[in-house]
């Protein structure tokens, strides 16, 4: 399940990484996992967490259902969601009792069960998030936010220019505009995208530590239990004179919201056993995480959710293989990245963490026929 903007694939880009669905995929047959397909689906994107839960079972239920053309997955089948940022908020939200629902200004949960859903959501058979906002995140709380919700103050107006600015003069800029681009609505569709971000950004509402924190509060269901997984991204703290004033800036902006919002939930597991992360990054030196450490979008603290079973050190986007890449033979870029937080995150550290999640999906896998 895919995060912000909720695209599958776009024009000639896909928001996973098809390396990402196919290494999961390999992870999956060589440990006896034979079959079974992996599919990276879409849902909307800036609606809010309710909206998303909603076309998000009807895309499981789609996924289902033969047409004329194709069986496509012929009939019910067993779900094990794997969701990225908001897409893993998502995903966790379906082990709930309840369905979402508006409650007063805000979003909570219905009174009553799945009805017509019951069925799909009780075949849901384990869920795996990846740098996740389960409790929220301080960028919802940052100038960034403000911003785009309309109420920009001098001091962001400030901040967003020098951001312009710095991105105009970033290096391999025609390939992050082409993502950017790919993200996007078609031209026609544009300002109200835009208007709709600004004035009814219902996703950012939802964002916050204080809707979020209440929500992921509720128990999931009894027959969910020991069957969701996290994995938590940390990235390095950017300098002054970080290379990426993108990524310095959006860095900053999330970990001066966290430290402005509530505390932390006390369940909270530490960041810093070396047991968590992946192999190739254990010998990297890190001070000791603290509330407002995040990967450039999420705070750490606030991914962790159900069974912590690992840490990566990288940034937002680094886990869905968006990290830059260049040919060994000739030096060639061949996949820019759109953020460079400083965490070297390269083919060894996205493999391991494929290992990492593909890994406990076989074990559930497994558990579930046995």
């Amino acid at each position: 399940m895919p995060g912000f903007f909720g695209f599958d694939h776009s024009g000639g880009s896909t928001y996973f990484a098809d390396r990402f669905v196919a290494g999961l995929r390999c992870v999956l047959e060589a440990r006896g996992i034979v079959g079974v397909p992996v599919i990276s689906v879409s849902t909307l994107g800036i609606a809010s967490l309710r909206k998303r839960q909603e076309e998000l079972l009807r895309e499981l239920r789609a996924l289902e259902t033969p047409t004329e053309r194709a069986p496509r997955l012929a009939g019910p089948r067993t779900w094990h969601l794997l969701g990225h940022s908001t897409g893993g908020v998502d995903a966790a939200l379906l082990l709930r009792d309840a369905p979402l629902a508006v409650e007063g200004e805000g979003t909570g949960f219905s009174p009553g069960g799945w009805e017509s859903w019951a069925d799909l959501v009780g075949r849901i058979s384990s869920v795996t998030t990846l740098a996740s906002p389960h409790f929220g995140t301080g960028l919802a709380e940052s100038p960034l936010a403000r911003f785009v919700g309309g109420h920009p103050s001098l001091l962001a107006v400030r901040d967003m220019a020098r951001v312009g600015l710095d991105v105009a003069q970033r290096g391999d800029l025609p390939s992050r505009i082409r993502f950017a681009l790919s993200a996007s609505p078609r031209a026609t569709k544009m300002p109200f995208f835009l208007l709709q971000m600004m004035l009814m950004n219902e996703l950012a509402r939802d964002l916050r530590p204080s809707v979020l924190g209440s929500l992921s509060a509720r128990p999931v269901r009894r027959s969910a239990a020991g069957r969701v997984f996290s994995v938590a991204t940390r990235a390095p703290r950017p300098k002054d004179d970080h290379a990426d004033k993108l990524f310095r800036d959006m860095w900053r902006w999330t970990h001066e919201g966290s430290l402005a919002t509530a505390s932390l939930p006390s369940s909270t597991q530490p960041l810093d056993d070396l047991t968590l992360r992946l192999p190739s990054q254990r010998s990297i030196a890190l001070p000791p995480a603290d509330a407002g450490d995040n990967d450039g979008i999420v705070t750490t603290h606030r991914q962790v959710f159900g069974e912590l079973i690992g840490l990566v050190i990288g940034d937002h986007v680094d886990v869905l293989g968006r990290y830059r890449r260049a040919s060994l033979i000739d030096e060639k870029v061949i996949d820019p990245g759109l953020l460079t937080s400083g965490a070297e995150f390269g083919d060894d550290e996205f493999f391991g963490l494929l290992v990492r999640i593909g890994e406990r999906i076989a074990e559930m896998v497994m558990t579930q026929h046995d």
